[in-house]
């Protein structure tokens, strides 16, 4: 047996063992992703709401300041 050819057969079994390893990965994360789907699509589904952390004393608030018409 020609060991050159050994030897690709080999490397070729590692090169399909990460792809489907790697295909694998990628299904279970679609599964997931549908499995997530399917529950919003639910009857009677109620979003969670969004718990909001008050904010640290004296930081200031997010946005555009208050214009202040000059006097003059």
């Amino acid at each position: 047996m020609d060991l050159n050819k050994l030897q690709d057969m080999i490397q070729n079994a590692t090169t399909n063992e990460q792809v489907i390893g790697d295909m694998r990965k990628a299904f279970n994360k679609l599964q997931t992703a549908f499995d997530e789907l399917s529950a919003v699509f639910q009857e009677g589904y109620q979003p969670a709401k969004k718990e909001r952390k008050p904010r640290a004393e004296g930081a200031k608030r997010p946005g555009r300041p208050k214009k202040v018409e000059n006097q003059g």
